[in-house]
């Protein structure tokens, strides 16, 4: 399997290679309104590394079906959309986003549920290819339509009734709330049955959005109480931090990962069972 992070430096030497294409997947938060901040197709517009496409997991990569969420497109829509990109079955694929927000992490799960393992993240994100003083561009890139076969792994794919499950009592996998510690401070209620683990500790936003180091994150699993060979379902609000999470916890050991896809947004959307944030 392709590394989970590969540094700037690797993607500066490959960037031009046919059988690497790099992603451009910064985007905005499904349902944000936030006064002067730019779209994920205005920050590519405005610049990005040469030769990368751009793809927003919540626009480009999403199920319409679900619009209350950005639950991930279906198999055939999804393969149609990299297709149309230039991604294909023999591709190499990197993403990249600002190295906060973990969208890349997010393109990566998707890749990987669909079963394409030859995809990583660049490791600190676009603001560590500026720091570089790596070129940027603002030109769009053609490529040849690709092929890209999907072959659906469901077991790293979360469904409502799997978290149900555990909100009922029925299940006895962990249910892990990794929202993003911001926007997590705005909500009153959690999924039943769910412990909360901080996404952004997880995922260290002052380190470029590199999972958090070995000793770091031993002491979160640990402190939380957590079997790291037990069934394990993250959530966060959109699917976001959650597919972050399944990253990290992924190199904390965990065997048995999956991501609720519907996360938060469905949850409340269908009036699924809650209880107040902290009471378990």
């Amino acid at each position: 399997m392709t590394p989970t992070f590969v540094e700037i430096d690797w993607v500066l030497a490959h960037r031009e290679d046919a059988s690497v294409r790099v992603v451009d997947a910064r985007s905005m938060p499904h349902g944000a309104h936030v006064a002067g901040a730019s779209t994920g197709a205005e920050q590519y517009a405005a610049g990005h590394v040469p030769g990368a496409v751009h793809l927003d997991y919540a626009h480009d990569l999403a199920d319409p079906a679900t619009p209350y969420a950005t639950r991930v497109a279906p198999a055939e829509a999804f393969a149609r959309t990299l297709g149309e990109h230039g991604i294909g079955d023999g591709t190499t694929v990197v993403a990249y986003d600002d190295g906060d927000v973990p969208y890349a992490a997010r393109f990566l799960w998707m890749c990987r549920y669909y079963g394409h393992d030859a995809v990583a993240i660049m490791a600190g994100g676009f603001k560590a290819w500026r720091a570089a003083g790596y070129p940027v561009t603002t030109e769009r890139p053609s490529y040849p339509r690709s092929t890209f076969t999907p072959h659906t792994r469901a077991a790293l794919r979360a469904t409502r009734e799997d978290v149900l499950a555990i909100a009922r009592g029925a299940s006895d996998a962990q249910l892990l709330e990794t929202q993003r510690d911001k926007t997590y401070a705005m909500r009153d209620r959690d999924i039943a049955g769910a412990r909360r683990l901080s996404g952004n500790a997880l995922l260290e936003d002052a380190n470029g959005g590199r999972v958090a180091r070995p000793e770091r994150l031993r002491q979160l699993v640990d402190d939380a109480g957590l079997d790291r060979s037990k069934r394990t379902i993250v959530t966060c609000g959109s699917g976001v931090s959650a597919s972050g999470s399944y990253v990290a916890l992924l190199e904390a050991g965990f065997t048995d990962l999956a991501v609720y896809d519907g996360s938060w947004l469905e949850w409340d959307h269908d009036g699924l069972p809650t209880v107040p944030k902290n009471a378990g």
